[in-house]
């Protein structure tokens, strides 16, 4: 699905590019030295055993220093504490839910024989090749049916255990487990045991439910267990709760015609591990009824997923505190309409069209890796997404005036077109570390998205000048490009090292106070051929290692946000294409350098920065070409001198202000490669350079 996103009045393309995974080599000294994959603590040993519940929070979350707190203050456009504010996310799992254990002798053991079945005890019965079970218990089930269905037909105060102990079902017409009344259905997966689900592309409806899942559940649903798990689903989804949905164990396997996992209130996986292949979404939480839920939380577990939209998706938030996942998606690796954390584990994105999206998007450890072929971690509302289509869709919706699942959705934040995945549910409501960042992958070069020339022109610090730019210059009306006012006198402009700072590289304020991204620690690696961080609010980074490569369009940067962009801790490295750099803003409390390249240099142009006594505090090898860098790390200081080498380049830099700009900024960009020097108090007289002969009209 392609989404028409807008960002400052460019166009992004947004079609799934695949986007190849860029290593980067990357040595530390001085800033690396305090460079590690900072992840939660371990989820299960955080567990409180004697309550029979667990506590996810993250031990290793940043507190705030002093500075910190007076430099987001005085960026008071932005509200940095605005986190689960909105969603209610539940981090506990009980004793029951982790342990799948069950007493063989006391259960009632259904026996599957192709066409019929047979049940042994009290509590369920068996027409033909349906089974339905009405009461609570343990129902230990083996054998195979070859076109057949258990039911959950119980009081909603009552708790089923069904056990699957070589278990092989397939329905034609409707899920092969559904669970129609329950208070909770534990699906439990016995030791050493292989089981699988399956059906048929076209489901018939057998009351007033839609049921649309090969494990489908109107109640809370638990899987877990050792055992093993194929669900083959045809028609549309894996496993389904209208409900909330908890896995604490198993080994997974499931190709769906839609989303993989889907629940309505809250998915929660401690554990497990599951290889995901769907036409839509991996995994899914979707609650149109209820804006705090509609949430994911990933304490741990291996994934490993091919999506045709989204690898994880939420109308509410997303929470991973520890794991290991892999996604190759064609949209999103991650979506949230509201909060993305990450908190811990190993994720690598390999292929995206952004790598993590949500209104806000927090990382506080975990290694990280993003490879997406528009924006690596994209902070904004649906809304800003461009959202032209009248239906839910899969991603991007806050679906206003809907159904269960978002069906007739008309909100027009709305990111796709077509019907979206779970439409046709609305009649079954149920109410009960660091970081790197790369832009581009082939290190070609080419110009601007919209095919504009670059809206905004980092200085030529070549020459100085005293000029002051117009005390009534307005940005917001600044004409468009090609349209200078009829009275522009170019011999009598501001040189470029006066520029409005809008003009020089950061937007001056603005954007929405409630979007940001923010950065406290970790290991984030993120490949965006599109901006690398781009927020519609603000930017704050207190900690970990974030380096940026790309873009290589200069229609793009590194680093773009509307609102305030703070440093206070951490190394960042934002290395890209010099036609819209974006930096930090003086409200910093860390030294940032922002260089730009003589002209563009080739992939692996080893940069390294050093101090002084010749001692190395960052190195890195780009496997992208590059115009400029965006540089801080803690022990960068003000006022003292620094060398910052860029190949056979080298420039001493003395830090006089927190925020230093160096290098010479030439008309030989990414989208220009035959260009010439920037104009600055030179020969020409001020006169304009001419428009690139490969710059569109």
């Amino acid at each position: 699905m392609n989404r028409n996103r807008k960002k400052k009045n460019r166009k992004k393309e947004t079609g799934a590019v695949v986007s190849l995974l860029l290593a980067s080599s990357l040595a530390f000294g001085g800033c690396g030295t305090a460079v590690t994959s900072s992840s939660s603590v371990n989820a299960e040993s955080a567990r409180t055993e004697s309550t029979g519940e667990t506590s996810a929070d993250n031990a290793a979350a940043t507190s705030e220093s002093t500075a910190s707190e007076n430099a987001m203050e005085s960026a008071s456009d932005i509200n940095f504490d605005l986190e689960l504010t909105e969603s209610t996310i539940d981090t506990e799992f009980t004793d029951r839910e982790k342990s799948g254990s069950y007493k063989a002798s006391e259960a009632v053991k259904i026996t599957l024989n192709k066409t019929t079945a047979t049940v042994s005890g009290s509590g369920a019965k068996a027409d033909g090749s349906t089974i339905t079970i009405t009461e609570e218990g343990v129902y230990v089930v083996s054998g195979t049916l070859e076109d057949g269905q258990i039911i959950v037909d119980a009081s909603d105060s009552d708790k089923v255990q069904i056990v699957l102990d070589g278990v092989h079902i397939n329905c034609e017409t409707n899920a092969a487990i559904y669970v129609r009344e329950a208070d909770k259905v534990f699906i439990t997966l016995a030791e050493n045991s292989s089981n699988a689900l399956g059906g048929g592309n076209e489901y018939t409806q057998i009351d007033d439910n839609t049921v649309d899942g090969v494990i489908f559940s109107k109640s809370d649903l638990v899987c877990n267990g050792t055992g093993s798990l194929t669900i083959e689903a045809d028609y549309k989804h894996g496993i389904v709760s209208k409900d909330d949905l908890v896995i604490t164990g198993g080994t997974y396997k499931i190709a769906a015609a839609d989303n993989g996992i889907t629940a309505k209130n809250q998915i929660k996986i401690l554990d497990g591990s599951f290889d995901i292949d769907a036409a839509n979404s991996a995994v899914k939480a979707k609650n149109a009824d209820n804006a705090e839920l509609g949430n994911i939380y990933i304490a741990g577990g291996i994934f490993t997923i091919e999506a045709e939209q989204d690898g994880f998706h939420a109308t509410g938030s997303i929470v991973v505190d520890d794991g290991t996942i892999t996604v190759n998606s064609g949209d999103d690796g991650f979506h949230a309409e509201l909060d993305t954390i990450i908190r811990g584990g190993t994720i690598l994105v390999e292929k995206s069209n952004e790598g993590l999206e949500g209104k806000r998007v927090v990382v506080n450890g975990g290694d990280i890796t993003i490879n997406a072929s528009d924006d690596g971690i994209n902070a904004a509302n649906s809304g800003d997404d461009g959202a032209n289509a009248a239906n839910s869709g899969d991603g991007g919706v806050n679906a206003a005036n809907s159904g269960d699942d978002g069906a007739n959705a008309t909100n027009p934040g709305a990111n796709a077109a077509g019907s979206g995945d779970d439409d046709s549910n609305a009649a079954s409501s149920n109410d009960d570390s660091s970081a790197v960042v790369n832009s581009g992958d082939d290190g070609s070069i080419s110009g601007a998205a919209d095919g504009k020339e670059p809206s905004q022109m980092p200085p030529d610090t070549e020459n100085g000048s005293d000029r002051q730019p117009s005390q009534d210059f307005d940005p917001e009306n600044a004409p468009s490009d090609g349209n200078a006012p009829q009275d522009f006198d170019p011999g009598n402009a501001p040189s470029d090292g006066d520029a409005p700072q809008m003009m020089q590289g950061g937007p001056g304020g603005g954007g929405n106070s409630e979007l940001y991204i923010k950065i406290a620690g970790g290991t984030l690696t993120v490949s965006a051929d599109g901006d690398g961080l781009d927020s519609n609010g603000g930017l704050l980074v207190t900690g970990g290692t974030t380096i940026v490569y790309g873009p290589t369009s200069d229609g793009d940067s590194a680093l773009d946000y509307d609102g305030s962009a703070i440093v206070t801790g951490g190394t960042l490295a934002a290395i890209g294409s010099a036609g819209m750099v974006e930096s930090f803003d003086e409200a910093s409390t860390q030294p940032v350098v922002t260089y730009y390249c003589t002209e563009t240099k080739s992939a692996d142009t080893i940069i390294t920065l050093t101090d002084s006594d010749g001692s190395a505090l960052f190195t890195v090898t780009p496997e992208k070409a590059y115009a400029s860098i965006v540089l801080t790390c803690p022990e960068m200081k003000l006022d003292a001198t620094y060398t910052l080498a860029v190949g056979t380049d080298n420039e001493e830099i003395t830090l006089t202000d927190i925020i230093t700009t160096a290098g010479t900024r030439s008309v030989k960009t990414m989208s220009d490669p035959e260009g010439g020097k920037m104009p600055n108090n030179s020969d020409n007289k001020g006169t304009p350079p001419s428009k690139p002969s490969n710059t569109a009209e």
